[in-house]
Formats: C-alpha cells, structure tokens, sequence
C-alpha cells in the first residue's frame, strides 16, 4: 500500500468491508497489513514565481495511512496498521505472524497489497499464495483473513482470483466470501473464516 492511494472509493469499499465483518462476526480488532511502501515525493505546484513545494501538513492530512484511528474512534473498534517497511518478503511475514499469533482476541486480519495476490512470484504489490498460507495457519479459530483484489486485465478475472484466493495451501476453499460494491467495479475482497 501507497500513501497516495490511501483515502479513495477503494478504501470506502475495503473498510465497509472490514467494519461490516467485524461488526457481524463480533469481532473487535481489525489489523491490517499494509505491504508498506513510502510513496515517491510529491511534485512541485507550478506558479508564476517558480516551483512551490505542496504543504507539510496537505500532504500529511492526505498520504497519511495512521490517519484510520479516527474510523476506529468512530467505529469503536480496535484498528491496528502494521506499517513496516516492505521490503524483504520472507522476514516482513515472518513477523505478521508472529504479530498475529501473539494476538489473544479474535481478529480480522487484512491483507492489503496494492494489487492483490499474485499466485506464484508477486512483485511489491502483489501478496502470494504461500504468504496467505502463511497468515492463515497462524491465525486461531475465530479469527477471519481478509484480501484485497484490484482487477486483472483478463476476461473473467473475478473467477480467476477468487480461485487463485481459494486454492491457497489451507485454505476452505468452499467457504471464501467474495465481497465487491458497484461504487469500484474493479475491486473484490476475498474473506475466510478459520474454524
């Protein structure tokens, strides 16, 4: 995840998701696992007098992931980022489990790349199949995976992911809930219980 994506019609769409399962599952922590990469700078405002750099505190107000603690305040649920740099894949999810597995309530864990799972060999925005694997055996009974999905350029891409999603290692392949929203066509989250 990018900070200058953060605040669009796609986060309307994954945090009505989010706030919907956990209301309806009873659960009261939403840890999302941002696959942080820091955005590359803002370009200059143009004018008359030359280059004028963007305010510190426009560009805090609008690329500002922490920014979400005001949805947990209103919400009343618990939200927790998990913003770490994501750069070295193997340790970055060695470390979401263990923040996961450390965890003693119920949790909806979100997995939030940039463009979603890639099966075999993701890039930085992409999560792969043994990375879900991973997450979802360290999760406890209770507790609920939630991925995002941005669309391929495929004809039925949607089919595509949910059984790319589906067919992770452990994974109930028959009980994956597909989650989408007329506002973006061009989104899905796929969510799992683990039982």
């Amino acid at each position: 995840m990018r900070d200058q994506w953060y605040g669009d019609d796609r986060d309307v769409v994954k945090w009505s998701t989010l706030v919907h399962l956990a209301r309806r599952e009873s659960v009261a922590t939403i840890l999302q696992v941002a696959m942080y990469r820091p955005s590359q700078p803002v370009a200059p405002l143009t004018t008359a007098f030359g280059p004028v750099e963007p305010p510190a505190e426009v560009i805090g107000h609008f690329r500002a992931l922490d920014n979400i603690q005001g949805l947990a305040e209103a919400t009343g649920l618990e939200i927790e980022v998990f913003k770490d740099l994501f750069t070295h894949r193997a340790a970055y999810f060695r470390q979401v489990c263990e923040l996961v597995r450390g965890r003693s309530e119920p949790v909806v864990v979100f997995l939030d790349p940039d463009i979603g799972m890639e099966p075999e060999q993701g890039g930085p925005e992409h999560v792969t199949s043994a990375e879900i694997s991973a997450v979802f055996e360290a999760l406890r009974p209770g507790d609920w995976l939630v991925c995002y999905q941005h669309a391929r350029r495929q004809k039925g891409w949607r089919g595509r992911a949910r059984r790319a999603f589906a067919n992770a290692d452990g994974l109930p392949s028959f009980d994956v809930e597909v989650l989408e929203s007329e506002l973006v066509r061009d989104v899905l989250l796929f969510a799992v219980k683990k039982v």
